[in-house]
């Protein structure tokens, strides 16, 4: 098609390429009565009655895309303005993204600011030259044909057989010659075409009736469409506009719209491909289904609400992108390649993702994201998310998260690892691993719990990711660190609805849609190899760079640089990866296996120990507990592989002190467990808690490194804290029970000084978010005395709602009530 240098002079509408091949629109407006005869829903007007457009405009009325005035009066001989035509051709065509409208003469409480917002967004509305739109001004027939021509992009011959050819000027003539030969536009009786017209109403409808036609399919009533026993191809757009519809067995050639007119409804899609994008602007909290189906481009827009959109079976989905609220439900063997959290989002928007996705980008700033169960492979915050709050229920798992911003991270949910990159990262619980990015200072902290330490402070945790409750604390006197609120133990989750293969040797594991490496050891020395089990074949990578799978130019570059290694490794068969020329120092290394197909497995973590050139220095301190068996365990780790100095003695090497702010030292009880793991002392008291205020003191030559060349120094803990355990009365053994609404809650503490708080599940953030919650009726709030032996605590729920509750309080574990 020429270009049409003129029109951006003569202030037409401008449209961005949309090709599609021509096919007549689907009737799918009917429905059956019981005799089995199809009707029609046909939305009337009072002067409609014999005229020539009455069937058009009524098809499009029961479509709800044409109104009528408050008399219910249609004027099908009014002329239409540029501002009516614009807000027709977005009800038409399903535009509903919004973009930046700089008119002077369009003002923001203008009726139409929002539909020219949209114009300008799909690109088809630019303006004059000075900057002008001229909203109330008619619209031409010229400028019509052009602006459907342009959406459908049309090309033509210029030359038309209207009898005032010579009328039409010359930068619609391509344009009116291609609607022309479409039957889109038509001439009068006496072959003339009035380019220069005003449009009419009725007109209007039905030039866009026909540009639809060439466009795509409208489905409009509730009902079940496509063949049962084979895919068909439709040819162009879909447009659902209707609640109630199902599509099954269909290849959709060009977009699938779910329009708005779908309200709070469901919508089905059963084994249906959409090989353009899938726009979902309607839709309520029961869902959009799609069932065995291919989409690649997703973008969920429902401006009004939460829509819920549940992917199972063989669905597989390339690339979706969230824009307003939504619940992401990704079941079975259904897959989500990547997922967006689109700038768009408004402030304080909650998503929530269910299931197993392997890529979450969050760019929007200040939403709440909550994970109730499912596996993230991957989570990548970027800098624009800050203020962002992620909450990971206990049953969810993140394998790993790049923190680009200042978010939030609560629940006692896995995160095996993560990178931070930012200021002002915030965790409830600590990751299995953190890890420093490149972009911010050596000296950078994080808050886990309320304490702040470097996050080079932060060490690996080797606890199995079904663990609660473990805390950590460094050398240097950063101190311990509960973290957060654990939630009693569980069995490990998996991921989240795959059907997995049992494990393989020291762990490897198949799961569907990831899989897990097996190592036959935690720790190694320098200059030691690494031995690895895959579930799949492929090429393992070793290195001690914050570099994984997902980035393969990346990747190729670190290999060719000798910051990664690669090896090839053959499914379940072990596998050496020497490690002498990464490392020569006391650090971790990152392990994982790409297969076939370039999929990345879990990353695997190693602490490397220091050679024997090497001093011993005492390195991190952990503590981990559950709620199930109360009992809590702690560790001291040292750069080297440690034994006993004098066999048989450790434990008189070791002192404890507990029940006191300063450190009061008296040996260990003779019941009490200590024993040596890698690099590791690890201590397991007879007394199931220890209490708040609880320091260990290793005293000098208590371990010795395993050539007996190197002895420790004496080195005294920061304070470990003991979780708070809420106990119900009524049920001592449980942590989620259920109740009727008016219920007294009764409960126990083994600690005081903090409040409580009965809250919802999903209330996340500070405390003011808490207290906000309980002035809004919400929630409850009990101060809690410091004395609480033989106390038992009360909370009334006649005046709250059926749902699901929570406690909340500081440094304890959590306990859950659900109120029917």
């Amino acid at each position: 098609m020429k270009k049409w240098g003129s029109l951006f002079l003569s202030g037409v509408f401008l449209f961005g390429s949309m090709a599609t091949a021509v096919q007549a629109e689907s009737v799918t407006d009917a429905v059956y009565d019981r005799g089995g005869k199809a009707t029609v829903a046909v939305k009337t007007f009072k002067d409609l009655k014999g005229n020539w457009a009455q069937e058009v405009v009524e098809k499009w009325a029961g479509r709800g895309i044409v109104q009528g005035n408050k008399q219910d009066l249609f004027l099908p001989k009014g002329e239409i303005t540029r501002a009516e035509w614009a807000t027709m051709i977005n009800r038409v065509f399903q535009y509903e993204q919004v973009g930046h409208s700089t008119f002077t003469d369009v003002s923001q409480s203008d009726w139409y600011a929002q539909d020219v917002a949209k114009g300008v967004q799909a690109g088809y509305i630019q303006g004059y030259k000075d900057g002008s739109f001229h909203p109330n001004a008619t619209l031409t027939r010229q400028e019509a044909a052009t602006v459907v021509s342009r959406i459908l992009n049309l090309q033509g011959s210029g030359e038309t057989s209207f009898t005032d050819q010579k009328d039409i000027q010359s930068w619609s003539k391509e344009a009116v010659s291609a609607a022309a030969e479409k039957q889109i536009v038509v001439g009068y009786s006496n072959g003339s075409f009035k380019p220069n017209s005003a449009v009419t109403r009725a007109e209007a409808v039905q030039i866009l009736d026909g540009a639809f036609s060439t466009y795509g399919s409208w489905y409009g009533q509730e009902g079940q469409y496509g063949s049962k026993d084979k895919k068909e191809e439709i040819q162009g757009n879909v447009v659902i506009g209707a609640s109630g519809v199902t599509l099954q067995n269909m290849t959709i050639t060009g977009d699938l719209i779910i329009s708005k007119a779908v309200g709070q409804g469901d919508v089905f899609l059963k084994n249906v491909t959409v090989q353009g994008k899938t726009y979902v602007y309607g839709g309520g909290e029961n869902s959009v289904h799609l069932e065995d189906s291919v989409l690649l481009t997703v973008i969920v827009n429902k401006k009004d609400g939460t829509v819920r959109l549940v992917a199972s079976g063989k669905t597989q989905v390339h690339e979706m992108t969230i824009q307003t609220s939504a619940n992401i439900e990704s079941n079975g063997t259904a897959k989500i390649d990547k997922l967006k959290l689109s700038e768009a989002l408004p402030e304080k928007s909650r998503v929530y993702l269910k299931g197993n996705f392997d890529t979450v980008d969050v760019e929007a700033k200040s939403i709440n994201i909550q994970v109730p169960s499912g596996t993230v492979t991957q989570l990548n915050v970027a800098d624009s998310a800050e203020g962002t709050e992620v909450q990971i229920s206990k049953e969810a798992k993140v394998i790993t998260a790049i923190l680009n911003a200042a978010v939030k991270m609560f629940g006692t949910g896995t995160v095996e690892q993560a990178t931070v990159n930012a200021v002002g990262v915030t965790m409830e619980k600590a990751p299995n691993k953190v890890n420093l990015g490149s972009s911010v200072p050596s000296g950078t902290t994080v808050q886990i719990d309320g304490v702040s330490k470097p996050v080079t402070s932060v060490p690996t945790s080797n606890a199995p990711s079904g663990s609660n409750g473990s805390s950590s604390g460094s050398t240097g006197g950063t101190g311990n660190s509960n973290s957060g609120s654990p939630t009693p133990g569980s069995p490990n989750p998996g991921n989240g609805g795959s059907n997995p293969s049992p494990s393989g040797q020291y762990g490897s594991y198949e799961g569907g849609s990831f899989f897990i490496l097996g190592t036959e050891e935690q720790a190694i020395t320098v200059t030691e190899s690494v031995y690895v089990y895959s579930p799949r074949s492929g090429f393992v990578y070793a290195t001690t760079q914050n570099i994984d799978g997902k980035n393969l130019i990346l990747l190729d570059e670190a290999v060719k640089a000798g910051a990664a290694i690669k090896f090839p490794i053959v499914a379940n068969e072990r596998t050496e990866v020497p490690t002498a020329e990464l490392i020569n120092h006391y650090g971790g290394l990152r392990i994982f296996v790409l297969d076939a197909m370039n999929n990345s497995s879990q990353v695997s973590y190693y602490n490397v120990m220091d050679g024997p050139d090497k001093p011993l220095v005492q390195k991190s301190t952990s503590m981990s507990g559950s709620w199930v068996s109360i009992r809590e365990s702690y560790s001291i780790s040292f750069n080297r592989m440690i034994m006993e100095s004098e066999l048989g003695k450790l434990r008189d090497y070791i002192l404890v002190s507990t029940g006191s702010q300063t450190p009061n030292f008296v040996p260990l009880d003779p019941e009490d467990q200590v024993s040596i793991k890698y690099n590791r002392i690890e201590i397991k008291p007879k007394k199931e808690v220890l209490g708040k205020n609880t320091y260990f003191k290793v005293l000098e030559g208590a371990v010795s490194t395993t050539d007996s060349v190197y002895k420790n120094q004496v080195y005294t803990t920061s304070k470990f804290v003991s979780f708070t355990r809420p106990v119900f009365v009524d049920h001592p053994t449980e942590w989620r029970i259920q109740e009727p609404v008016g219920t007294v809650i009764k409960f126990t503490l083994d600690y005081g000084g903090d409040p409580v708080y009965f809250v919802y599940e999903d209330t996340y953030g500070t405390i003011a978010n808490f207290e906000k919650e309980v002035r809004d009726g919400h929630g409850l709030k009990l101060e809690i005395p410091q004395d609480v032996e033989g106390k038992v605590f009360e909370f009334d729920t006649k005046d709250l709602q059926p749902g699901k509750y929570r406690f909340y309080m500081n440094s304890a574990y959590t306990i859950y009530v659900t109120l029917k």
